[in-house]
């Protein structure tokens, strides 16, 4: 029977009046779900009961998803009660541009919203299906998920799916096939999701045989066109091998605008053989900014995709399975960060007394938070910032924490389960908020090759800006529409038009209809191609001819 879940006292001050300047964290410690604003914020009590586990925020920082058991529960930072959603809940995990969620349970899919107390079937249950994890793609419109079916005597299959998030219509991305042998198994390829890249064009994924034991020490990986594929691109290597295998865990790589971080190298045991690789996906390189003597885990990006942050120690090999050595050895993982495009790889933190893990950058790349752990088994999270200065704790205590979850799989140790970064609003949130106003839709009609900037160094803006292509090195004329964000709401706030330099605040739809910053003519621009060419204002399309991405296909004076 479930327990009632009870809120100490209200916490509506959390989401009102100035926003946190580092985000805000989520964390279980002896039973309860606490939350605070960071740096400086008073620790509030959200939930209490048994068995809570796994928060995970919303994009907007307003709600959280959290097991209590099997189950999944809601809880708002402005209401005064958390709300159970679904029993035997699976995989869970929030869309990155609004405040909309998804979760399988009893082999459905379904979504829903913290305002609105019904749910959404997208996947209705099928006979002899499985479905496994799911991620949301980077625009929110889609749900990539694993289905799979086994049953002896009838084909099976094994693949990823994508699910129109509104419509719940289903498309395949890749499966394989399997038939199951009474001696040896379920035989074949079992695809296993791990994401999607940036621009939403990919999805990455693990390939290997349907294996728990070869799982455990990694797969190779590939990508999958998310229009769908009869076969995916090896990623990093054609088959499985030492130096090229990967985790089979979310911590072990991350994506960033053309780029993505993977701690590659086979092996279970995350003190050998883990070293931090970046993939370019303009270039189809690889890169190594660590050496083979450390032992990485846990990357993450800076938002403007500049710096990587990650935990590392150096590498224990020969220890002889004797667990305090491989103790001793994990207790040497420190916080290191290293750009992108080369130079040596500097470290964060050197404490003695800690072993630091798990961290996260803030949405404006202002400060890092990380879990530390002591020699007594005592859990506590702190921020640092880039350069290593203002080294701060944070949050004093989360667990209990147990010798077993300590050590963890291997060396891996499962944070998600005791604590969420929610490092501010995230820049597809706030480019999806933008482009809803009308302004933005009326730029982007004439624009579509408009290109989109989330600007933090001053008020929190989103810029949509058309420049004319110029063959010098010099700048050519300019458009600019910049949208405010209210950071205290999430939502779009004042706006103005800015014409090569020109200012202005009022009549902003009568100046785009109107535009002349690139004189009598307009430009057309085919980013495909790098076509680019002026025509007359006046001329307008042949009937008959269709848009493309809402470029008339060809016009013609009058």
């Amino acid at each position: 029977m479930l327990g009632i879940l009870a809120v100490r006292w209200r916490i509506s001050d959390l989401s009102s009046g100035k926003p946190p300047t580092a985000g805000r964290v989520a964390w279980v410690a002896e039973g309860k779900l606490w939350v605070k604003d960071l740096p400086g914020g008073k620790a509030r009590q959200l939930a209490a009961g048994e068995n809570i586990s796994r928060p995970v925020w919303s994009p907007t920082g307003r709600w959280l998803l959290f097991r209590r058991g099997e189950d999944l529960w809601l809880v708002g930072l402005s209401r005064d009660g958390a709300r159970h959603v679904a029993q035997r809940v699976s995989e869970f995990a929030w869309s990155p541009v609004a405040d909309v969620f998804a979760f399988t349970a009893g082999g459905e899919l379904c979504a829903g919203e913290p305002a609105k107390d019904g749910l959404c079937v997208l996947v209705k249950r099928e006979p002899g299906v499985d479905l496994g994890r799911i991620a949301w793609s980077p625009d929110g419109k889609w749900v990539a998920l694993e289905r799979q079916k086994i049953e002896p005597g009838v084909p099976g299959y094994a693949g990823i799916w994508k699910v129109d998030a509104t419509s719940g219509a289903v498309k395949r991305v890749y499966t394989s096939r399997l038939h199951f042998d009474r001696e040896s198994g379920v035989m074949g390829e079992m695809p296993r999701l791990a994401g999607w890249t940036s621009d939403g064009k990919m999805i990455i994924l693990w390939r290997g045989h349907c294996s728990a034991s070869i799982e455990a020490d990694g797969l190779p990986l590939g990508l999958a066109p998310a229009d769908g594929c009869e076969e995916p691109v090896p990623l990093i290597g054609k088959d499985w091998d030492w130096e090229s295998a990967v985790l089979v865990r979310p911590s072990f790589l991350v994506t960033a605008p053309g780029k993505l971080a993977i701690i590659v190298g086979a092996g279970r045991e995350t003190w050998v053989n883990k070293r931090l690789t970046v993939y370019d996906f303009r270039t189809g390189r690889l890169a190594y900014p660590t050496g083979t003597g450390q032992a990485a885990v846990d990357p993450a990006f800076s938002p403007d995709g500049k710096l990587l942050v990650y935990s590392a120690g150096p590498e224990v090999k020969d220890a002889g399975g004797y667990e305090q050595t491989l103790r001793q050895g994990l207790a040497s993982r420190r916080l290191w960060v290293v750009g992108t495009d080369g130079g040596k790889p500097r470290r964060l933190t050197n404490d003695p007394a800690y072993r630091d893990e798990r961290p996260f950058f803030s949405a404006d790349g202002w400060y890092i938070l990380f879990a530390r752990l002591d020699g007594e088994n005592k859990a506590s999270l702190w921020l640092v910032q880039p350069d290593g200065s203002d080294l701060e704790q944070v949050v004093e205590s989360i667990g209990l924490l147990t010798g077993d979850f300590t050590f963890g799989y291997y060396g891996a140790v499962a944070w998600d389960e005791l604590f969420a970064y929610w490092p501010g609003v995230a820049d597809a949130a706030l480019i999806n908020a933008a482009k809803g106003t009308p302004e933005a839709k009326k730029l982007l009609a004439r624009y579509p090759w408009a290109k989109i900037v989330v600007n933090r160094s001053g008020k929190l803006a989103v810029d949509f800006r058309v420049d004319k292509l110029e063959s010098g090195d010099e700048p050519g004329p300019y458009l600019r529409l910049r949208v405010f964000i209210d950071p205290a709401t999430n939502t779009p706030a004042d706006r103005f038009l800015d014409l090569n330099g020109r200012v202005i605040r009022t009549e902003i739809f009568r100046h785009l209809d109107e535009e002349t910053v690139f004189g009598t003519k307009v430009p057309y621009l085919n980013p495909a191609y790098g076509v680019y060419l002026e025509f007359p204002r006046h001329w307008r399309p042949r009937p008959g001819y269709d848009d493309v991405a809402g470029i008339p296909g060809s016009y013609e004076g009058g």
